[in-house]
């Protein structure tokens, strides 16, 4: 066990993220399904804390990548969605972990910023700094869970006003320099910032403007696409950790767009029959893709130790 531990990349709390995300999203279906998903996703984030726990040197050297530092913002993010399963039954406990999970997201980003953006480089800017920076708009999502949609619109805000300029210097890092491999599944992480604003905005406003969440879901929509053009290619070049940016970038697409649907619906705009099979699709290729990637983590948690570095080097990347 503790070789799996010591094997567990931080990324690892991005599938965590994914499987309570999918649990969410599924709930209408089945709770029992969403249940297991919970339970599941609380054993990767235990192991992430686990790591942390165990062998704090590699996390603090974890840490000086900008990567993974900013990949760690998903514990945060899937410890504030697991606080909604555990609400109905434990609510002062799951409240309590609801804001420490806030507030070390927040933590997070100023010591990210003090690190990385003060010493900024383009060459190390990635799509995971929408992570560290607009992920924090799932304490939006969950705020509704716990009374707290008046802190909710806060951090909608925060989370929304860093999108914008995040999401130009990100297009013109890609333009501009080459993504090492390992790095290149990334690139999923493009399908999550505009549907998670969707799923925000709608968890924290009474009143919502369909002209600004139509814009959003177009926007959306389109990068989903994008992503899923370039998706076979991540998929063959071989296991990477960043694997984990296949799940929870696609789960938050598709409950932005039934979200979406369903205010257009309460607002009595005609929806067309294509929404509704888009949204059957695009909830099936979250829940494939999530169980992909679980699935692959899963072996490469198991497998044997790698091999001494003089062979790895002539060995097939990360396989």
């Amino acid at each position: 066990m503790l070789n799996v531990i010591k094997k567990t990349p931080i990324p690892a709390a991005g599938v965590a993220l994914g499987l309570a995300a999918l649990g969410n999203l599924i709930q209408p279906i089945s709770e029992s399904a969403r249940l297991a998903l919970g339970v599941m996703s609380f054993a990767f984030a235990m192991l992430v804390i686990a790591k942390a726990i165990a062998y704090p040197a590699m996390i603090r050297e974890d840490f000086k990548s900008p990567i993974l530092a900013s990949v760690s913002a998903t514990l945060c993010m899937t410890l504030m969605q697991l606080a909604t399963y555990l609400a109905p039954a434990l609510y002062w406990l799951a409240f309590a972990i609801w804001c420490v999970a806030i507030i070390a997201h927040l933590a997070l980003m100023a010591w990210f910023s003090a690190t990385f953006v003060k010493s900024f480089k383009l060459s190390q800017v990635f799509p995971t700094w929408f992570i560290c920076y607009v992920g924090i708009i799932v304490a939006s999502v969950t705020s509704p869970a716990f009374g707290m949609e008046a802190i909710g619109q806060v951090l909608f805000w925060l989370g929304f006003a860093c999108y914008i300029p995040l999401l130009a210097i990100i297009t013109v890092r890609y333009i501009r320099h080459e993504v090492p491999a390992p790095a290149r599944p990334l690139f999923c992480i493009y399908s999550a910032p505009a549907s998670l604003s969707i799923a925000g905005y709608l968890a924290v406003t009474p009143e919502p403007s369909a002209l600004f969440v139509g814009i959003l879901l177009i926007f959306a929509q389109a990068f989903f696409v994008l992503v899923v053009v370039n998706l076979p290619k991540f998929v063959m070049g071989g296991f990477f950790p960043s694997f984990a940016a296949m799940t929870f970038p696609f789960v938050i697409t598709a409950t932005a767009l039934i979200s979406s649907v369903g205010m257009f619906q309460e607002m009595g705009f005609e929806i067309p029959a294509i929404a509704y099979w888009a949204m059957g699709a695009e909830m099936v290729f979250a829940a494939i893709m999530v169980t992909f990637v679980v699935v692959r983590y899963c072996i490469f948690l198991i497998a044997p130790a790698p091999q001494p570095a003089n062979e790895v080097q002539q060995a097939p990347a990360a396989e």
